[in-house]
């Protein structure tokens, strides 16, 4: 079976991943999935903050939006992803900018690994039975690989110079 590149999965232009065709049956099985779960509005988001208040509730101080307003914003940038899956660049550069703007809300490195996981446990909760053992390990691969993209550029902001003015 020849190696494909995962559709959250980025590389400069000369890298080795960019040589690798994209894994068109995975982003198949990732929108299929996240179709199911947006069938349900905005629910994901309700159950997903619920859990992230519940287990880390020194986090509440970052969400500054109604709760409304907050799962909207969530939505929206899952769709924006599902939707560029094939678009790689795209995808990338809306990681970067969530990166540098939620380390302005105060995340932290740590806070990803349980963001990961308590969104693919909503999903779990919200879909049942329909998000297989095999949708979970897509989601929670997809999550880590968008998450490590959100780090990376949350450093290169913190590295580069002082900001003002904002």
């Amino acid at each position: 079976m020849p190696l494909k590149r995962h559709p959250v999965a980025v590389s400069n232009t000369a890298g080795t991943l960019a040589r690798l065709p994209l894994d068109s049956a995975l982003v198949a099985e990732l929108r299929a999935t996240y179709e199911q779960v947006r069938a349900h509005d905005s629910r994901l988001a309700e159950i997903f903050y619920a859990r992230l208040f519940a287990a880390a509730p020194q986090v509440r101080g970052m969400f500054r939006s109604d709760p409304a307003m907050q799962a909207a914003k969530l939505m929206a940038a899952l769709d924006i992803v599902v939707r560029n899956l094939d678009a790689g660049e795209a995808n990338a550069t809306l990681l970067a900018e969530l990166g540098r703007k939620h380390a302005t809300y105060g995340a932290k490195p740590e806070h990803y690994p349980l963001v990961t996981s308590l969104l693919v446990e909503s999903m779990q909760e919200l879909l049942g039975p329909r998000f297989s053992p095999e949708h979970r390990e897509q989601w929670t691969l997809a999550f880590a690989l968008i998450s490590q993209q959100m780090i990376a550029a949350a450093g290169k902001a913190h590295s580069g110079p002082a900001r003002t003015g904002e």
